[in-house]
């Protein structure tokens, strides 16, 4: 195996890690108040504490969920008065969601802990100048493309077994 080919895998072993790493932090149960949310829930959260009044058609769309998953997670919330929904006086069949008392406190807490982990973050991308950070991004946006080809395809593939 040639140089850039070791280097090549070293990147990719490298970004396995991160992503691992990431998928486990989702993974992990948070403590907020008396309250324990998963990451799902939390960005669920989020979605209807940036906006508020917002429909789950559009937070389905945000979070590149369905609709029946963002269904069943206001489901959840509201069982957690975490959120409450109130029905379109222009269309019956359209509800907007917002946040609770109870969901605007936790909003706010994860809003102070995930500026503490950018914070962080930020901290240690400091040792890197802006050339360096440019062509981080550049090589991440490749990666993605390629990873949306990835999911494109095997979806495809998925989809062709599912129907034969």
């Amino acid at each position: 195996m040639n140089k850039r080919s070791e280097r090549l895998d070293e990147l990719l072993d490298v970004f396995d890690k991160g992503y691992s790493l990431c998928a486990q932090y989702d993974e992990i149960p948070h403590q907020y108040g008396e309250e324990v949310l998963y990451q799902s829930e939390m960005h669920f959260l989020q979605a209807v504490g940036n906006t508020g009044d917002i429909t789950i058609t559009t937070i389905s769309q945000q979070l590149g969920k369905t609709t029946s998953a963002c269904s069943q997670m206001v489901r959840k919330l509201k069982k957690k008065n975490l959120i409450e929904q109130r029905r379109n006086e222009k269309n019956n069949r359209e509800y907007y969601l917002n946040l609770t008392p109870k969901g605007k406190e936790i909003y706010l807490a994860h809003e102070k802990l995930d500026h503490k982990c950018i914070q962080r973050t930020k901290e240690v991308l400091d040792e890197f100048n802006d050339e360096e950070l440019e062509i981080y991004i550049r090589i991440q946006k490749q990666l993605n493309e390629t990873f949306q080809k990835d999911v494109q395809e095997n979806g495809a593939l998925v989809t062709l077994k599912a129907v034969n």
